[in-house]
């Protein structure tokens, strides 16, 4: 049986853990009445925050010689994270779920007293993160079940802007740049930089920041001489 790890801990020194429930998740609906028919309408839907609860079982035996009770004192420790943290969980191999909260332990008074317990963790992003890609190619495959937002690094020829487009929608930068300027693009954040000073300023109202669904990318880069993409697979 095997651990998990939370908040930068690596919890199998002390304990070994199973996933309890095996994660499933649910749509999150907002809807309106509508006149002159029954029921409601779907407004929009949401993929609502995901549960992952964990079996843990207490070693025989801590590290270092530690006492049980400076044991459960460090594992209280590191389960209190009130921004968040990534959590890796058993029989998920390859998966990390960031923002995580740990939402309740059972018998928290006397923690792991009979030597097994149940942790909640609530993952308010609840879309896993897979393996980190990168490609320099303009044909991309991109893995997971869902779709993720990339960065693109490119390295500038002189010129008077830059841009990654697919399908003629993409980011567009308007600004002179010169031969070898680093030019850096977070889809996620919605943010350029040109040699680490932001440039957000200079992208094009028509831009549009790209995300890629699961499956074949073909992507055009312009105003460059050589690029980067880099992605994180994602996971529902």
């Amino acid at each position: 049986m095997s651990s998990f790890a939370y908040n930068g801990h690596d919890f199998g020194e002390y304990v070994s853990a199973e996933l309890a429930e095996p994660p499933a998740h649910a749509v999150r609906a907002t809807t309106a009445e509508a006149p002159g028919r029954p029921g409601l309408v779907l407004l929009s839907g949401d993929v609502a925050p995901l549960e992952l609860r964990l079996r843990v079982f207490m070693d025989v035996r801590a590290p270092g010689g530690r006492t049980p009770a400076e044991a459960r004192r460090d594992l209280r420790a590191w389960l209190l994270a009130p921004a968040g943290a990534a959590l890796a969980v058993p029989g998920e191999p390859g998966l990390e779920w960031r923002c995580a909260l740990c939402a309740g332990v059972d018998t928290w008074s006397s923690l792991f007293s009979d030597g097994t317990a149940e942790i909640a963790f609530e993952c308010l992003d609840p879309i896993a993160y897979g393996e980190a890609r990168e490609d320099a190619a303009t044909e991309l495959d991109v893995g997971g079940t869902w779709p993720t937002w990339p960065t693109f690094e490119l390295v500038a020829e002189a010129g008077d802007g830059a841009s990654v487009t697919e399908g003629g929608r993409g980011v567009f930068l308007e600004r002179a740049l010169g031969a070898g300027d680093v030019v850096a693009i977070d889809c996620a954040a919605g943010r350029c930089s040109v040699n680490g000073a932001d440039a957000t300023a200079s992208v094009a109202l028509r831009s549009d920041f790209l995300r890629l669904a699961p499956g074949r990318h073909e992507l055009a880069f312009s105003g460059c001489s050589s690029h980067v993409a880099r992605w994180r697979e994602r996971w529902a």
